[in-house]
């Protein structure tokens, strides 16, 4: 029998793999031609609203909060 993992779990492992993607991101557009770095800023801002997001979802009380903020 395969074992279903619980939701909180599974949304673990999306903020984990979102960290990598991000530092991915962000040292690709720094070492990539200078024209480019100005995105840094908004690419960090971009993967923290929705780190935040998926935070905001997982726990169920404060999701009302966060989204009013949006």
């Amino acid at each position: 029998m395969i074992r279903r993992r619980g939701r909180f779990h599974r949304q673990m492992i999306v903020l984990s793999s979102m960290a990598g993607s991000t530092l991915d991101l962000v040292q690709g557009l720094w070492r990539g031609p200078s024209g480019r770095r100005w995105l840094v800023p908004l690419a960090v801002f971009l993967c923290l609203t929705g780190a935040v997001l998926i935070l905001a979802v997982t726990v169920e009380a404060l999701a009302p909060f966060v989204y009013a903020i949006f």
